[in-house]
């Protein structure tokens, strides 16, 4: 199938223009991976356009990934700030709320801590910064087999026609084909990006979410109840997640299901417990 003309979305231009005025953070949120969490930290060095910010949320890592921090502090450009709480079971809710208010970006780009970005991806999603909008893209999958070879010290060059990962239609940059998915229903946590004014106006994510799953899409939902209107970016964006053992607490999704669930049944719009409950303390290290 050959497929021309497709026309470019006369909005894109504008978006250009508003971004242009604006400060970026990058979030990244990681446990416990620190060789994931090396990748993904160099390919914040292979990015076209650079974030003003990048704030590492830590739930609760052990040494060896407070010293890789420490490390990239002083191979990076832009401020790195380190946000960590102790490993007190899956608070993953908790640790981007205290991320989210010391933030100082005006946009939130939202990863985690075993992507490894393309090159375009910071600037992928500032095309599509609108207000009003918040933004989510897809994956592809790093293979077991390749991520072995990562861990093993092989340097990476991902792209749709490498070899080694699933997904791989997710693996292809094409702008046109873009508009065509604006409203799909998807959405990944790992590839997401927000107004910090917004996230705030909803009070971040639900810290009752103390389990695998859905704490996202919890997000989703009260920022839809506030006005805002999700733009699924597909075929742009693109990351790579690294391959590892599906999370323990996965098992625990259908109680984490009830709680999203309660929460749409009551329409909520703030978290019960969420940033402001983080904005003066002082969880940097």
């Amino acid at each position: 199938m050959t497929i021309i003309n497709y026309p470019t979305i006369s909005l894109l231009p504008v978006f250009r223009n508003f971004v242009a005025h604006m400060t970026t953070t990058l979030l990244i949120s990681t446990y416990n991976f620190p060789v994931a969490l090396n990748l993904c930290l160099e390919s914040i060095t292979r990015q076209i356009v650079q974030p003003d910010e990048v704030i590492i949320a830590d739930d609760g890592s052990g040494k060896e990934t407070q010293k890789l921090v420490e490390e990239w502090r002083l191979r990076l450009t832009m401020p790195v700030k380190y946000v960590w709480q102790e490993d007190n079971g899956f608070r993953l809710s908790e640790i981007r709320n205290k991320a989210l208010a010391v933030a100082t970006g005006d946009y939130i780009i939202q990863i985690d801590g075993d992507i490894i970005m393309e090159r375009h991806f910071i600037k992928d999603h500032l095309r599509y910064a609108k207000p009003d909008h918040f933004v989510c893209g897809s994956r592809s999958r790093i293979t077991e087999d390749y991520t072995n070879r990562l861990k093993r010290g092989k340097k990476y060059k991902f792209s749709f026609f490498r070899p080694g990962l699933f997904d791989r239609m997710n693996a292809l940059r094409f702008r046109r084909l873009t508009p065509l998915f604006y409203d799909y229903d998807h959405l990944r946590g790992c590839n997401m990006a927000y107004w910090r004014k917004d996230v705030l106006e909803i009070n971040g994510f639900d810290e009752t979410i103390a389990s695998y799953g859905y704490e996202d899409e919890d997000v989703q939902e009260r920022l839809k109840r506030i006005g805002k209107k999700k733009l699924f970016v597909k075929f742009m964006c693109i990351e790579y997640h690294v391959w590892h053992p599906e999370h323990p607490t996965k098992k625990n999704l259908a109680e984490t299901r009830k709680l999203i669930d309660h929460n749409n049944k009551l329409n909520l719009i703030r978290s019960p417990k969420g940033i402001d409950s983080h904005l003066n303390e002082n969880n940097l290290r």
